[in-house]
Order: C-alpha cells, then sequence, then structure tokens
C-alpha cells in the first residue's frame, strides 16, 4: 500500500475569509461596484450632508417586514385579494358582466353540474348554437383548474359570489406571477411586490379581463408563472414539471392570446440564451415548450375543423378598421387614472374607462430613476426588451392579424415587460442631483397627463380635476420621501390603493360592453321559469333593443340575454356564442348573443324551406316567448275602432297552440298536445319510416332509434363536424338540413327493425390525443434526464470532496487553499439568496 508524501498532498480546504466591508463612501459617492447589489436602490441615502454615512440598511422599499420570497408573495397575494374587491363597492356585478354574465359563468354552471352528474360533454346538443364547448375553446374543457371552478360554480348556487371567487382567484394568481418573474430578474422584493400590486388593477386587465373577459385574465396569468418558471429551469434551479404545468394550464385554457404569450415568451427566453451562448438553456426551453405544445391539438383542432360550419373563420388575414386599436399618445398617458381615450368601440366612439392605465406613479417616478444601471445587463434583459418591443407594435398595429384582433386585449403584455424593466429601476438606488430639474419634470408631467385627459373628456373636467390632484398630491409626497431617503414601498401602494378606490367611485363599470342586469341566485331562477318554459324554449325578438324602451331590468325578468337561461334548466334555442353555426343563425335571423328578428315569429308556422313540417315542428319547440311591441298588443286585445277607421285585424294564433302568458313585455305561447318521442329528439320523418323508439343516451349527447322500413329522419340537433351515426354497427351518411339540424337517410331496415346510434367526438380527436400522448412521453424523458443529472451533479460532488483529504497546513503557508466546487458554489448560492427567490 502506497503512501503520499505529505508535501505532495493537497492542502486542507478552508473555507475562504470573507471579504473585508468597504469603506463608506461620500455622501457624493455614486453606489458602485463595491457597494453590494441588493443594496444600491434602497441603501443609499440621497443627499446626506457631510459628516453623516452615505448608505443605510435596506430600508427604502422595504417596509414590507417579510424575509424571504414566499412570505412576500404572501402577503403582497392577501393585499391583492382584498384590494380586488374593491370595484365591488360601487357596482357588485363588476366582475358579472358582458361575456362573464351571457356566457361564461353559465357555461361553467352546466360544465359543473354535469360534471356533478358524472359526465364531461364537449357538446351539449341542448344549447344548440351555444353549446359546442369544444369548437368554443374558450371555457377549458381540458383544463383541470377551471373544471375546478365550474364544480364550484354548479355547487354554490349563485352565479354572483362564483364569479368574485373565481376572478378574485385568478388576480392573485397573476399578481404571483408578476412578483415571481420579477424576482427571477434579479429585482428586489419591495420593488418586484409595487409592481405586483399595480399591474392587476390596471385599466385593461381590471375593466375588461377581470370583468369581462375572463379568459383572457388566465391566460395572462399563466403566463407570466410561465415566464419565471421556464427560466428558472432552463438556469438548471428548478424541477421542469413547474414549467411544464404552467405552459399545459396555458394552451389547456383555450385562450389564443395566452397561446401567444408562451410563444412570445419562450422566443424572448431564446434569445436571452443565444446572447449567453447557453445551448443547454435552449434545449432544456425547447423541451418544456414542446410538452406544452403537444396539447394544443386537442383544444384547438376542433376550432379549426368546425370553421367550415361556422361564421368565425380561424383565419382572416390582416386588416384594420381601428376597433379597440389604441394611439400612440393613449400608451404615454399610462399614469393619467382618467384619461379616457378615443377609439372605435362598442357603443360609443370612445371609452368609458381608463383602458390604458397602468400605474398612478411610473410616469412621475421616472425622472427619479438611474436607468443606466438598468441597462449595465443588457444581455439580461434582452428578453424583456424582445417582449414589451413586439406587444407594443401589435398594440398600436391593424385591428386583425389572422387569429387576434382587437390590438388593446394584448396591452397588459407590453405593461408586464415595462414593469420588470421598472422593478428593476426600483431596487437601484434613485438620482437625486439637480432635484428641482426632476421635480419640475415630474411637475410637468402630471399637468399635461391632466389636460389631455381634460381635453379626451371636456365634459368630465371634475373627473379629471380629482385625478389630477390626488396624483400630484401623492406624487409630492413620493418626491419627498425620494429626496429623503425614506421608504417609498408603502407609498407606492398606498396610491394604488387610493387610485383604484376613485376609479371606483369614477368609473364603476365598463359601459363600452354589455351589462346583461344578470339574474344570479340559481334556485330563483329554477323557480321562476321551471313551469314557465317548458321544453324546447325560442324566444322572438332582441332583448337589447326592446331593453331601451321597457327598462333593462323589466325586460331581462323574462327574456335573459345569452346562455342565462340554461342556468335556469331551460332548454333555450338562443345562446351566446363565439362560433356561430352559419346556417342556424341565418335561418333564424338570430344574433351571436341569441337575439332575433320579430319577422321569425311568422316563420316558425310555415313550412321549412326544404322539408314538409314547420319549422317550430323541425326544432321540437314547446315554449315560443314574442316581445310584445304596441302593435302586437293591439293585434291580441284590439282597442274599439275610432269612427269613420278600420278595425284592427285580431292576431291569430298558430294551431295547436295556446297563450300562456302575457304582460307589456311578454307574449308566451306553449303547445296544448306533446310531442311524439318525448325521450328523443326526432322532429321529421318521411312517410315510409316508423319509428319505434328513440332514446336520448344517458350523458345527454348520443342517441338511440329503432326503427322499420327506410326514408329521411330528421333530429333536432345541429349537424357539428363530429357527429357520427351507424346503422346496425355500419355507418350512415348524416346531412344538415337548411336550418342546420341532423338529416339521415336511413337503408331499408332489417326484418325486425334496425338501430340507429348517433354518437359525437370532437373533429381532430384521435390526432389530438396522439400529439398529447407525444408530449407526456417527451415530458417523462426530460424529467427522468433532469433526475439523471442531479444525481450526476451530486456524485461529481461527493467524489470532489472526498478527494480533498484534510492535512494540517504548514504553519508558514501565505497561499491561500483552493476551495473545492461545492463550497464555492455554495458560497455563491449564499450571496446570490437576496436576489433569487
Amino acid at each position: 500500500m502506497s503512501v503520499t508524501p505529505p508535501a505532495l498532498r493537497p492542502p486542507a480546504p478552508r473555507r475562504p475569509s470573507r471579504p473585508s466591508r468597504p469603506s463608506r463612501p461620500a455622501a457624493d459617492a455614486p453606489a458602485g461596484p463595491g457597494v453590494p447589489r441588493a443594496r444600491r436602490w434602497l441603501g443609499r441615502v440621497p443627499g446626506a450632508p457631510a459628516g453623516r454615512p452615505a448608505l443605510r440598511p435596506l430600508r427604502s422599499l422595504r417596509p414590507l417586514h417579510p424575509r424571504t420570497d414566499a412570505g412576500t408573495a404572501a402577503l403582497v397575494a392577501v393585499v391583492v385579494a382584498v384590494l380586488a374587491q374593491i370595484p365591488l363597492l360601487t357596482n357588485r356585478f363588476f366582475y358579472l358582466w358582458d361575456d362573464s354574465a351571457a356566457e361564461f359563468l353559465p357555461v361553467w354552471n352546466r360544465i359543473g353540474t354535469d360534471l356533478l352528474h358524472g359526465h364531461w360533454n364537449p357538446l351539449v346538443p341542448g344549447m344548440w348554437n351555444g353549446g359546442n364547448f369544444a369548437a368554443e375553446a374558450l371555457f377549458g374543457i381540458w383544463n383541470p383548474v377551471e373544471l375546478l371552478d365550474a364544480l364550484f360554480t354548479a355547487l354554490s348556487g349563485d352565479l354572483l359570489i362564483a364569479a368574485i371567487v373565481i376572478k378574485t382567484q385568478f388576480l392573485v394568481l397573476l399578481t404571483l406571477g408578476i412578483y415571481a418573474v420579477c424576482r427571477e430578474y434579479r429585482a428586489g422584493r419591495a420593488a418586484a411586490a409595487v409592481v405586483a400590486v399595480a399591474l392587476p388593477f390596471s385599466g385593461f386587465t381590471l375593466y375588461f379581463d377581470a370583468a369581462s373577459w375572463i379568459a383572457g385574465l388566465m391566460g395572462f396569468a399563466w403566463t407570466a408563472h410561465f415566464w419565471w418558471s421556464a427560466r428558472r429551469y432552463m438556469r438548471g434551479r428548478l424541477n421542469p414539471v413547474v414549467p411544464i404545468i404552467f405552459g399545459l394550464m396555458i394552451v389547456t385554457t383555450g385562450n389564443p392570446y395566452g397561446l401567444l404569450g408562451m410563444v412570445v415568451v419562450a422566443s424572448a427566453l431564446a434569445a436571452e440564451s443565444l446572447a449567453a451562448r447557453d445551448r443547454r438553456a435552449i434545449w432544456r426551453l425547447a423541451g418544456v415548450s414542446a410538452v406544452a405544445a403537444s396539447a394544443a391539438a386537442l383544444v384547438f383542432l376542433p376550432l379549426v375543423l368546425s370553421a367550415a360550419v361556422t361564421t368565425r373563420s380561424p383565419g382572416s388575414g390582416i386588416m384594420n378598421t381601428g376597433f379597440l386599436v389604441p394611439g400612440v399618445g393613449d400608451l404615454l398617458n399610462l399614469s393619467a387614472p382618467a384619461y379616457l381615450p378615443h377609439s372605435v368601440s362598442w357603443h360609443m366612439a370612445f371609452w368609458s374607462v381608463p383602458a390604458t392605465y397602468l400605474a398612478w406613479f411610473i410616469a412621475p417616478l421616472a425622472p427619479w430613476l438611474d436607468w443606466r444601471r438598468v441597462t449595465h445587463r443588457p444581455r439580461t434583459l434582452i428578453g424583456v426588451g424582445l417582449l414589451a418591443v413586439v406587444y407594443l407594435a401589435m398594440a398600436v398595429g391593424p385591428s386583425q392579424i389572422w387569429l387576434f384582433r382587437w390590438p388593446l386585449r394584448v396591452i397588459e403584455y407590453a405593461y408586464l415587460g415595462l414593469c420588470i424593466v421598472l422593478a428593476l429601476a426600483l431596487t437601484e438606488a434613485p438620482r437625486t442631483d439637480l432635484p428641482r430639474r426632476r421635480a419640475a419634470v415630474t411637475a410637468a408631467i402630471i399637468v399635461v397627463g391632466g389636460y389631455l385627459s381634460w381635453s379626451a373628456q371636456p365634459g368630465r373636467f371634475h373627473t379629471v380635476i380629482a385625478a389630477t390632484a390626488l396624483v400630484g398630491v401623492l406624487s409630492w409626497l413620493m418626491v419627498r420621501r425620494v429626496r429623503a431617503g425614506r421608504p417609498l414601498s408603502r407609498l407606492l401602494i398606498g396610491g394604488t390603493v387610493a387610485v383604484l378606490g376613485f376609479q371606483a367611485l369614477a368609473f364603476p363599470a365598463n359601459q363600452n360592453v354589455t351589462n346583461w342586469h344578470p339574474q344570479h341566485d340559481v334556485a330563483s331562477m329554477k323557480q321562476h321559469f321551471d313551469k314557465l318554459y317548458q321544453g324546447n324554449t325560442l324566444m322572438v325578438g332582441d332583448p337589447l333593443t326592446e331593453a331601451d324602451r321597457l327598462g333593462r331590468r323589466q325586460v331581462w325578468h323574462d327574456l335573459p340575454g345569452g346562455n342565462l337561461l340554461q342556468v335556469a334548466g331551460v332548454t333555450s334555442l338562443n345562446n351566446y356564442t363565439g362560433v356561430s353555426y352559419r346556417a342556424y343563425m341565418r335561418h333564424l335571423c338570430m344574433s351571436y348573443y341569441g337575439g332575433t328578428c320579430q319577422s321569425l315569429f311568422a316563420r316558425l308556422w310555415h313550412k321549412d324551406t326544404d322539408s314538409a313540417a314547420d319549422l317550430a315542428d323541425l326544432l321540437r319547440l314547446q315554449t315560443v316567448v314574442v316581445q310584445t311591441r304596441q302593435s302586437v298588443l293591439k293585434a291580441l286585445n284590439p282597442p274599439p275602432p275610432a269612427a269613420g277607421k278600420t278595425p284592427t285585424k285580431p292576431l291569430v294564433l298558430p294551431a295547436g297552440w295556446t297563450v300562456r302568458e302575457l304582460d307589456a313585455h311578454t307574449l308566451v305561447l306553449n303547445r296544448r298536445n306533446a310531442l311524439p318521442w318525448p325521450n328523443g329528439r326526432v322532429s321529421y320523418t318521411a312517410p315510409g319510416v316508423h319509428v319505434t323508439a328513440d332514446d336520448i343516451a344517458s350523458d345527454g349527447v348520443g342517441e338511440t332509434l329503432r326503427y322499420t322500413g327506410s326514408g329521411e329522419v330528421r333530429i333536432a340537433a345541429l349537424l357539428w363536424p363530429g357527429w357520427h351515426a351507424t346503422v346496425d354497427g355500419h355507418a350512415a351518411k348524416l346531412k344538415g338540413t337548411d336550418v342546420g339540424i341532423i338529416k339521415v337517410l336511413l337503408p331499408p331496415a332489417r326484418s325486425g327493425g334496425s338501430t340507429l346510434k348517433l354518437s359525437f367526438q370532437p373533429p381532430g380527436y384521435r390526432i389530438g390525443e396522439a400529439m398529447a400522448l407525444l408530449g407526456l412521453g417527451l415530458a417523462g424523458l426530460i424529467i427522468a434526464l433532469w433526475y439523471r443529472s442531479r444525481r450526476r451533479l451530486r456524485a461529481e460532488v461527493a467524489g470532489t470532496a472526498a478527494m480533498a483529504v484534510p492535512v494540517p497546513a504548514p504553519a508558514s503557508a501565505s497561499v491561500p487553499a483552493p476551495v473545492p466546487a461545492s463550497e464555492a458554489a455554495a458560497d455563491t448560492s449564499d450571496r446570490s439568496s437576496s436576489t433569487d427567490s
């Protein structure tokens, strides 16, 4: 056995001595490399007199007491959850507004109800135009979080409560994602908290996404989480499971803007890695992105493959109508809480809410920030800059590019990039030289913002004056604290609270979109409509136009808009949809939200264009609700004719129908006799066919029909792509009628009768399933490689430590001993722990 001579043994490993603390510079000395980075912004005391130390413990933006990222994030989440309730103080329906009231919450209630009964249905035939959840893509039928929210909606029994809880949930998720991505780019905890509280209450995010377009809020929140988790995984600091989960959440939400956000974020991260020449990071990013994208076929193929029968083309080229397109000047007023931009929109020529507002302190604080220090790491900011530039270009670009329309929708993604840069600037020390000039610039910014707000809406003079004064007072306090080196985070967050309260008073609702005045208590709705509207129910008329005549609440008590009748258990043919079935919409003269022409009433009682049966019979109508304008009331109850005038001709009701209810705004007709085949959907049979049984499957989708003879049969359900029919196990051909319902040409039956079976599977499901399985396999491979690399790293570290045999070092040794790789890594981790979460 050989023994290594002592002179050849490696010296005993020692922890490196802590470097001596640098002497504190003079008051006018700038914070340089010798000052720890985490202390530069909040530790410098600007303008300190001679003889006073120019550095203090970090307190300028550090009044947040939790000392860990988890604690700060939890505090920020609680703050945002509380602030999310402020809009409800002036408008209790704030979160049950427009599409949320007419489409999302009613559909989630239906999905949750089906789940409670053990069914998961991508298609609900009884919802007709609005029942193809797979083609809509927006309802998250593949997303586990949204399915849980749907269950909560059904169990809550109140759409308003469900809307408040779900939207608060995603505002909190969004703020946590913003905080995490700012920390990932090494922003300070307090600075990250400030922007994380501000962005969820910016104009578009609050008044459009949170109030109405909840799918947009979901996609945005998951995108922020994908950003930080993917970047951290690329650096080898996080398990790949986390970014994979967040990426899948984005895709399965079904919002194309979220999917676009994931693509842009991935491109931004790839640009960072290319700049750093880190090929391994690029391969890691490509792997997790591919796994997330593997679910896209499952989610979006039904939309693409159903486009042939819908009015929503998957690709409409590039055009610009100016609709919801903000101008560059609108974006520059991001700190004006009362600025209402002019743009083409619904109902009015301007926006009724400050849609381009971001945060009150950004513009006034800009002259005091040291932007040079923010750009001292250009490679790190390449990705953030790329994302901000791409989205800013889209925000002021054409009104539609392929699937993506209404550029205002992408403004929050551009603001996210801006908030990251702002958080980095807040982390650095402020500039306090030339204080009078900087204060003058701040004052000018506030005055110009106030003037532009007034010039946009001169009629809201008092609102603009109040908003400008509020920002002015807050900015004055902010400048004083900056010059005194005092904490800012409480003031910035407190100012955000104050501005949010002001906006809740001044702009309680987004009047550019529709207020449906929804009934929200499910039990009371069922009690009201249970006996009144029975079976297939069709409303004739447009509730939006009629509401202007009789008052919205009165009309929508009996004529709920969108999908609200589905909540009451009514099988309504009028539904809100984003992918309208073209033939059905045209034949019934129906709008996307379910309103119809008055002329439809007369058309119901005539033979349909391609059938010997009446349209009302083909649709298996049992209840018809008509908006009774004054002319209809006079026709139903003709007044005594005036002298010399021809008497009004009374309205003749269709045969087999009776008046169930008549008031100032509705006429309810019920069918006298029950329809044949009460357990199925058959609405017409040719003379040579005899249907002996017709039963809908237990899931409410499929159908089984027993018949003898041969000929044509029509089913009162829309022929969406994905329906399949078999007769005695052999494929049968399906055709659509002029109104869009299913027509089957039945072959001659067997001697004992034959069986027709109808089933539905979303188009492209097999392709989507195969892609998802490939993605699952790739995810398993990525995770296995991750754990293998971790085990290999641990083995290398253990081997290095074992080779360093501790021996006494010579007393005269003056050369510092080499540090093992494990200890060097630990020391690096310790030094970076203040910035890495």
